[in-house]
C-alpha cells in the first residue's frame, strides 16, 4: 500500500501541496511536512501495514501531511517552563537606561543640526531613503534626476553626516546601499 501512496503522491505533488499550504499557512512549512510525509511513506514496509485499501488516496495523503505539520509546529513552539519565565523576569532592560535616552536624544538632535546644514535636496534625498524608506529609483522619478545623482548625493549625505558626527555611532556606520522596503 505505502509503494501506490508514494505514487500517488509523486503523481499529485504540486496539488497536495497547494492545498496543505493553504492549511497551514506557510509555504516552506507545507514543503517540509511533504517531504516528511514522502519519508515515512518511505520507510513503512509493506510487511508492517494492515493490508488495508485507502478509498481516497489523495485525502490520506493530505491528512498525514497535515497531521505531521502540526506535530511540527507544536514541537516548534513549547511553551516556557516556570524556571525559564522566572530567569526572563530578571533580564534588565537596557533599553530604559536613562544613560541611553540622554545619549539617543543627543544624537537626534545632533542629527538635526547636521541635516540643516545640508543642501535641500541632498537633505530630502536621505531622507527619502532612510527614514522614508523609499528605493533610488524611486527617489530618482520623485527629484526627476538620474540614478546615479540620486546615488551621489547619498554618499555625499552620508559622508557629510560622518564628518559632522565622529561621535554618533549610527552616523559612522552608515552604508550607502541599505535595506529599504521589503
Amino acid at each position: 500500500m505505502s509503494s501506490t501512496l508514494r505514487a500517488r503522491m509523486v503523481a499529485r505533488y504540486v496539488e497536495l501541496r497547494s492545498k496543505l499550504e493553504r492549511i497551514v499557512g506557510s509555504r516552506d512549512d507545507a514543503a517540509d511536512a511533504m517531504q516528511e510525509t514522502w519519508l515515512r511513506l518511505s520507510t513503512t514496509s509493506s510487511s508492517t501495514s494492515d493490508g488495508g485499501t485507502v478509498n481516497n488516496a489523495d485525502a490520506y495523503l493530505l491528512r498525514m501531511a497535515a497531521n505531521i505539520a502540526t506535530d511540527q509546529y507544536r514541537q516548534n513552539n513549547v511553551l516556557l517552563v516556570h524556571g525559564e519565565i522566572d530567569e526572563l523576569m530578571h533580564i534588565v532592560d537596557e533599553v530604559s537606561d536613562p544613560e541611553r535616552i540622554a545619549s539617543a536624544r543627543s544624537d537626534v538632535q545632533a542629527l538635526s543640526q547636521v541635516l540643516g546644514r545640508m543642501p535641500r535636496r541632498r537633505r530630502e534625498i536621505l531622507v527619502a531613503a532612510r527614514v522614508e524608506g523609499q528605493l533610488n529609483d524611486e527617489i530618482a522619478r520623485r527629484f526627476d534626476v538620474s540614478l546615479s545623482t540620486v546615488e551621489k548625493e547619498l554618499r555625499a549625505a552620508l559622508e557629510f553626516c560622518k564628518q559632522h558626527l565622529p561621535d554618533v555611532e549610527a552616523a559612522q556606520r552608515g552604508r550607502f546601499a541599505g535595506p529599504r522596503k521589503y
